[in-house]
């Protein structure tokens, strides 16, 4: 469906996804004029974009448009005055009653903006830090601190490039807005039917074929365009109706796509808005980043891909009929131009170019690649879709990291974040498994409220540091808190992408949550196992550490799919799938006691269920 130019909010998503492409050719432009345009274009298009209310959707009313106005205006006094902005110095040059005007305006529409298309949640908890900004001076022990005016908070938040205008609404200004835009581009440009097709060729005619396909299709689709909700949705509508038609229940038919999508956001290498926030936080390169999660993501469709085998296996699942399945060579043939993009990023980063520069060239090598073939070519219709598509997939995250940039400022005005580290390690008694469980659930709760690039920001300067202090790797400690925000998505209440993948399973809403969040067990542990031995992320590890630790854990992951299932070679009963999660954990933290223990307990289960195989098979032949 093409849009309607003469739309107010299609014109503002064409031009704000314009004005994003030219700052990333033109290279760096002034940040006091980049960033406020960026955050007014994303306030100004959230009011004129329809949100869900609690009766529906809502339709633009005519104060949208007055919003909208005043936040582009706002944007426009920033550029006006920029010269005095730049030029000031901050906490000692008072500003001016006109900027304190524009800024409280500015920070209000923005709130509102967040509310619609984030969600309460986060702006409720900003402003709670905005009052704890305040109350400093009457708060009981650690909370205490010495308070801020009403002018100093403001002048932080607002006219310099901290609190709003900070590293994360810079990383969405300068990264993420471009890595959506590129994954519109894959979207549009048939990139999804190369791996669905891909993926049928190359799995479909195994045991659970039509669930690998989706793990293998959502996978790869998920590396591109970040968006778990996005993924399932686009994906789901071919693989969750397959699943069902080979056998699969609607839960786990829903809760296989669901976690799938959201997997995407673990692997590279694109992954999900928070990891490039990740990078400029620990101020490392983004391919550093992305390589340190390879293997861990790898890893967590590795489990998922387990558990759909065993599944199937389990109900003795038919295989889909290889004649009617598409082949891989004819595949690769009619649509290998459209992974141009896709090489073109990878070729970038690995060279060490900026994630910019990586975005920007992917997508215009993926929008030339795209006229190979006419059924592929993106031409001026599609092109204006696709930049209407990335401005309202970028909106949520843009305003998400400015709304999430006033708790940063907070934090780093009142010191918060390291007495709650300290805390945090002083209530485990220096303890790393309490830490880390403590940091887990903080994450997850978080998680359940806000969107991840938010939960992230906020665990990463207030639960990491915890963990730094007890001598982990920076690298790791944010990976860490990183997987839990994601992996909070899965977890309920919320659960959004849930939500959409059983509407299309017709399936129980809970029922598939604790389906999802079984099938995304290991991704719950895989942290634990970093954090003990980094291997897994490549820090401080030889060649050879790396390959035993991904080989231990990635026979502790199948263990652990195996005693989840209840099933390896034939069914298990109850002693050997406690034997199996148990030897999981021994090999998942791994060392070489443990791992001689739990391969021993890998050993004792496949002895066990030997001689079952033979009768076993001859009662379930393959249909």
């Amino acid at each position: 469906m093409e849009p309607e130019l003469r739309s107010p909010r299609v014109a503002l998503a064409v031009i704000w996804s314009l004005f994003q492409l030219w700052a990333a050719f033109a290279g760096s432009l002034d940040l006091m004029i980049q960033i406020p345009l960026h955050v007014a274009f994303a306030t100004a298009l959230g009011f004129l974009t329809p949100h869900r209310t609690g009766g529906g959707e809502a339709t633009t009313r005519s104060w949208d448009y007055g919003g909208a106005f005043l936040a582009l205006g706002c944007a426009g006094y920033f550029i006006a005055t920029n010269q005095h902005l730049v030029t000031r110095m901050s906490m000692v040059d008072a500003p001016r009653v006109p900027d304190m005007a524009v800024a409280v305006l500015f920070v209000a529409l923005l709130l509102e903006s967040a509310r619609r298309h984030v969600g309460t949640a986060l702006v409720v908890l900003t402003i709670v830090f905005v009052a704890y900004a305040f109350a400093g001076p009457w708060m009981p022990g650690f909370l205490a601190h010495g308070g801020v005016t009403f002018q100093k908070l403001i002048d932080l938040q607002m006219l310099t490039l901290e609190g709003v205008f900070g590293i994360p609404a810079q990383v969405s200004a300068s990264f993420i807005f471009l890595f959506v835009l590129f994954g519109a581009v894959m979207l549009h440009g048939g990139l999804l039917g190369l791996f669905t097709d891909a993926a049928l060729a190359i799995a479909g005619s195994t045991r659970g074929g039509a669930g690998k396909v989706a793990v293998i299709s959502s996978g790869l689709f998920g590396t591109l365009n970040g968006s778990a909700t996005a993924n399932a949705v686009t994906t789901g509508a071919f693989t969750i109706p397959l699943m069902k038609r080979s056998g699969f229940r609607p839960e786990f038919a829903a809760g296989v796509e669901a976690t799938s999508a959201m997997g995407g956001q673990l692997i590279p290498p694109v992954m999900g808005a928070a990891a490039f926030i990740m990078a400029e936080t620990l101020g490392v390169s983004y391919w550093t980043v992305a390589t340190a999660a390879a293997i861990p993501g790898v890893l967590y469709f590795f489990a998922v891909g387990v558990m759909v085998h065993l599944e199937a296996s389990r109900l003795n699942l038919p295989v889909l009929d290889r004649a009617q399945l598409p082949k891989l060579l004819p595949v690769l043939r009619r649509d290998l131009h459209l992974l141009a993009g896709p090489v073109v990023l990878v070729w970038i980063l690995a060279s060490g170019g900026t994630a910019e520069r990586a975005g920007f060239w992917a997508l215009v090598a993926a929008v030339v690649a795209s006229w190979v073939r006419a059924q592929t070519r993106i031409g001026p219709k599609r092109m204006l879709t696709i930049l209407v598509d990335g401005a309202t997939g970028a909106l949520p995250v843009a305003l998400a990291c400015a709304t999430v940039g006033i708790v940063v400022g907070v934090v780093s005005i009142s010191g918060i974040g390291l007495k709650l580290a300290t805390g945090i390690v002083g209530l485990s008694q220096g303890v790393l498994l309490v830490t880390c469980l403590l940091t887990m659930i903080a994450a997850i709760v978080l998680g359940t409220a806000l969107p991840t690039s938010a939960s992230y920001i906020i665990t990463s300067i207030m639960a990491a540091p915890a963990l730094i202090q007890l001598g982990i790797p920076a690298l790791a400690a944010h990976m860490f808190v990183f997987y839990f925000g994601i992996l909070a998505d899965l977890t309920p209440p919320t659960a959004i992408s849930t939500y959409a993948t059983s509407a299309i399973a017709g399936s129980d809403v809970w029922r598939t949550q604790w389906t999802a969040m079984l099938l995304a067990l290991s991704g719950f542990i895989i942290p634990y196992s970093f954090v003990y031995d980094p291997a897994l992320l490549m820090i401080n590890a030889t060649p050879f550490q790396v390959i035993v630790r991904t080989l231990t854990t990635g026979l502790g992951v199948y263990m652990l799919g195996a005693g989840v299932i209840g099933f390896m070679r034939v069914p298990a009963v109850w002693w050997e799938r406690v034997l199996l999660v148990a030897g999981a954990g021994l090999l998942i933290f791994s060392g070489y006691i443990t791992a001689i223990a739990g391969l021993a307990c890998f050993a004792v289960v496949m002895l066990t269920q030997r001689g079952r195989v033979v009768a076993y098979r001859a009662v379930n032949s393959p249909p």
